[in-house]
């Protein structure tokens, strides 16, 4: 019997299953904290309830993650330059903020023939890369239509090579679709994204290693496939949406419903998919994450910033809900007993507006710090300190919000895990914690606990059904062109209409929720009963992310295009070749040869076995207004895609 291994690392929990390959079957389970100061520690608590008897038997290793996930909508990671080569770069400029530290502009670009239409300005690009050692930790590189001719990227990760011991990401590697900017944000964010996947890779296979598992280890990307771990080390960014991906296989195999709403909440986020027929579509404009719109293939999730570890707070006498992250009152005071009595001293003190605003260290920089930014990780390490404490420690002296930021402090405060230890749900932790948290709350909100209880699961569930809701109307394509904020507003406004002014609405659901993550059974059924909709919560939901991991496969895509040549003739472009020929067919007849031998080689790379390779032609014309001919030639764009199936180990 072959067996295989799933885990998912969340933002709140590490999850691990042990699976029989042929029949399906869950033969052991775990759910431990994610301890994201020391990943290590987290994995080695899942695979502690694991049966250890099994582990001989395991011949394949498969992880998914949301921690990129939650890295980028908090917005850590490392500190990344990023150098694009543009043909205009005095008039160029990014729309909005990026997520780069640094941001070097100069000109270099690439047509749609992959020929060089403005030459690499390599002097602009090495007095922009001299100096950048100690100020970042990573490089991302953009070009202008390095999709199509890739001389310029590779020209600039050479430079940075050569002045710098930096990591370095190039666009083109990871995405094949046009728009510069968005692959600017998707390198940036690759790079952004290398030492968040190290540590995880590198505290997994320490823990596989130690238990004298030798199986190989494979990745869930966001598109639901799997890729090995030395090409996850090098793309961390495909991961994005990578536990809602494996959540999905996972909730469909469950339960046994192909034809339903997959709602997974988690510790940070919750995602909301739909799968007709078996199949999630996958977003053709790339995954949208924290804000950031990127060229990552991934299944199409509505994710949002809510989830069993989102920070509660109350505002002008209102509770609100995330997206930021807190450690929950309840975890938290199991690491630092002296958390309880600042409670209670919280509370005694009157419970003022933001006094429930505490923080505590992650892990100290290895860049070099300031008297004073030496000073507060001294003061925060181990230890959970009320903000207020701390600005008046410390003093203004140094940026406390970058620091969360970069992912090195963290918020501690009551989040949804409090509330249901408060309902005794799940209740794993400190209660008292809980209740204190709680009490703080209701005093700011001017009630009691229980009402401030009622009022923060009435925002939950109506939240969550307003999301569902918001996907299902989004599937529809002419609702989907114009959706908007301000419709998500209008609709939630109509959601919560009682009938007590004369008017109520509603809206009900067709296909059935299946709902998996830790917290859903103590939300997902008053969300669900806004919308009419049937609940499935399937046995072992709270796993399902591990379990999903271990079913997908190795699916890698590559396209070429075949455009007109100038004068004449046919060109064939990607961003390692650009050749010219006579006829389209010589043209096309190249083209997939070209995509099929660069698919194969990609998933090879990536860990496929027993490959097999689909060829897809899509031609684009336009027609003409005028003159001869009924239509004008734009391209065929020739797309391989090879499929295989994960190493397992004899």
């Amino acid at each position: 019997m072959k067996l295989g291994l799933g885990i998912d690392t969340g933002g709140t929990f590490t999850d691990s299953v042990i699976v029989d390959l042929g029949s399906g079957r869950i033969l052991s389970k775990s759910k431990a904290p994610t301890t994201r100061e020391d990943l290590k520690v987290g994995v080695e608590a899942s695979f502690c309830g694991l049966d250890h008897l099994l582990f001989s038997q395991v011949s394949l290793v498969s992880l998914s993650t949301t921690l990129a996930t939650n890295s980028i909508v908090e917005g850590k990671g490392a500190r990344v330059a990023l150098l694009a080569a543009v043909p205009k770069p005095e008039t160029f400029a990014f729309p909005g903020k990026l997520p780069a530290e640094s941001v070097a502009i100069f000109s270099g670009a690439h047509d749609t023939r992959g020929c060089c239409s403005v030459p690499l300005d390599l002097a602009a690009a090495r007095e922009a890369v001299r100096g950048l050692e100690g100020k970042v930790e990573a490089v991302a590189v953009s070009s202008y239509f390095s999709i199509y001719n890739a001389e310029h990227e590779l020209r600039l990760r050479e430079l940075v090579l050569a002045e710098t011991s930096l990591p370095v990401v190039c666009g083109h590697e990871l995405s094949g679709a046009v728009g510069m900017v968005e692959r600017a944000v998707t390198a940036t964010l690759n790079a952004r994204l290398l030492p968040v996947i190290r540590e995880l890779l590198d505290a997994v296979g320490a823990i596989l290693r130690s238990r004298g598992i030798q199986a190989p280890l494979m990745v869930v990307k966001g598109d639901g496939s799997l890729i090995s771990e030395e090409g996850v080390r090098l793309r961390p960014v495909e991961t994005l949406l990578s536990g809602p991906a494996a959540s999905i296989a996972g909730a469909c195999r469950l339960s046994g419903l192909d034809d339903a709403i997959v709602v997974d909440m988690g510790g940070t986020t919750t995602d909301i998919g739909i799968v007709k027929g078996g199949v999630v579509a996958t977003g053709d404009d790339g995954a949208v994450v924290g804000g950031w719109q990127t060229r990552v293939r991934a299944v199409d999730m509505w994710t949002v910033g809510l989830g069993g570890d989102s920070k509660i707070q109350v505002d002008g006498g209102r509770v609100t809900i995330g997206p930021r992250r807190s450690i929950p009152l309840c975890t938290a005071a199991v690491a630092d007993p002296g958390l309880l009595p600042t409670l209670d001293a919280l509370l005694a003190g009157g419970a003022s507006p933001g006094s429930l605003e505490i923080l505590t260290a992650v892990r100290r920089p290895a860049f070099p710090l300031s008297r004073h930014e030496g000073r507060l990780f001294e003061l925060l390490a181990g230890r959970m300190v009320p903000r207020s404490v701390v600005d008046r420690e410390i003093g203004p002296f140094v940026d406390l919000d970058r620091f969360q930021e970069l992912g090195y402090l963290i918020e501690v405060g009551f989040t949804p895990t409090d509330f249901m230890h408060l309902n005794r749900e799940f209740e794993v932790w400190d209660r008292e914690a809980s209740v204190c948290g709680a009490a703080i709350l209701a005093r700011q909100m001017g009630g009691s606990v229980e009402d401030f209880l009622g009022e923060l699961k009435r925002e939950i569930s109506n939240s969550l059904s307003l999301q569902i809701a918001a996907k299902a109307l989004h599937e529809e394509p002419e609702l989907a062109s114009s959706w908007s904020p301000a419709h998500a507003e209008f609709l939630g406004r109509l959601l919560q209409l009682s009938g007590e002014r004369g008017i109520s609405a509603a809206v009900r659901l067709s296909r059935p929720v299946i709902a998996v993550g830790a917290p859903v059974r103590a939300f997902l059924p008053a969300a669900a009963a806004i919308l009419g909709a049937q609940l499935v919560i399937p046995e072992h939901a709270e796993v399902a992310n591990a379990f999903g991991a271990v079913t997908g496969r190795v699916v890698e895509k590559v396209a070429v295009h075949v455009r007109p040549g100038k004068p004449d003739g046919f060109v064939v472009v990607s961003a390692d070749v650009q050749q010219a020929f006579v006829t389209i067919e010589d043209a096309i007849a190249f083209a997939e040869a070209h995509a099929r031998e660069v698919a194969l080689a990609h998933a090879a790379a990536r860990g496929g076995m027993d490959l097999e390779v689909r060829l897809e032609r899509e031609e684009t014309s336009l027609p003409l207004k005028s003159g001869w001919g009924d239509q004008v030639f734009i391209e065929v764009r020739v797309t391989a895609t090879a499929v295989g199936t994960p190493p397992v180990s004899p």
